[in-house]
């Protein structure tokens, strides 16, 4: 297995990859796997990897790409998407969960199950919102619903970032696009309204000249603050 430093130097954006190299989709099921393993807000993994394969559609998602190199050269895409509109059947998978692994100690406070039972229906569904964060009405609900697309993006971000390293581990690359046409992506994967494209990650192995240069980052103390 190699060490984590050398997954992470080895990763870079790649515009450009080998079309003749004898591509393995394995790599990228097993990175899939690996990707519903990183840490999302409540485990509420509200979230779907859409995997672009067929000529067909690559072609279709190459255009909502806005012709990128990464998309028009990779093998395949990954789509990683929000799905706000699973809330309910995760909350209700973690409840009973949650009370399965208490069944046997009687005297727990009931605090310890409201959080899927209760919470999560006012964050995610607005269900009994009588105000929040000081607002209250439509102005409340507009202010949750923003909160949970954030929150919603943050944990496919995260995801997406697994996926990446776990490609990387392979020695295989990526490339995370925020460049594209997010109603057109919507419409070919049939997506629903409430869904939003966090990012769409190109797949495949690079060409030397994929990656465009020397990688750069500012110096540490300008990013690191201590307190």
């Amino acid at each position: 297995m190699k060490a984590f430093r050398d997954v992470v130097n080895y990763r870079r954006a790649v515009r450009k990859y080998d079309k003749d190299y004898a591509y393995d989709a394995d790599v990228v099921t097993q990175a899939l796997e690996l990707a519903t393993l990183a840490p999302n807000s409540s485990n509420m993994q509200l979230w779907e990897f859409h995997r672009v394969r067929s000529p067909e559609m690559l072609e279709k998602m190459k255009e909502c790409c806005l012709g990128q190199n990464a998309a028009k050269t990779a093998n395949e895409l990954i789509v990683f998407v929000t799905a706000p509109q699973k809330w309910r059947q995760r909350a209700e998978m973690n409840a009973k969960v949650i009370r399965n692994a208490f069944a046997s100690k009687p005297n727990t406070p009931e605090h310890v199950f409201a959080y899927y039972e209760k919470d999560m229906p006012f964050l995610y569904g607005g269900e009994g919102l009588i105000e929040y964060k000081g607002l209250d009405g439509e102005a409340g609900q507009e202010l949750r619903r923003n909160d949970v697309r954030v929150i919603l993006n943050k944990s496919a971000a995260l995801a997406a970032m697994t996926f990446m390293y776990a490609l990387a581990e392979k020695e295989y690359d990526s490339c995370p696009m925020e460049g594209f046409e997010e109603n057109e992506i919507k419409s070919i994967l049939n997506l629903t309204k409430e869904a939003e494209v966090c990012m769409v990650v190109s797949c495949g192995k690079r060409l030397p000249e994929g990656v465009y240069g020397p990688r750069l980052r500012v110096d540490l103390s300008d990013v690191v603050k201590e307190h």
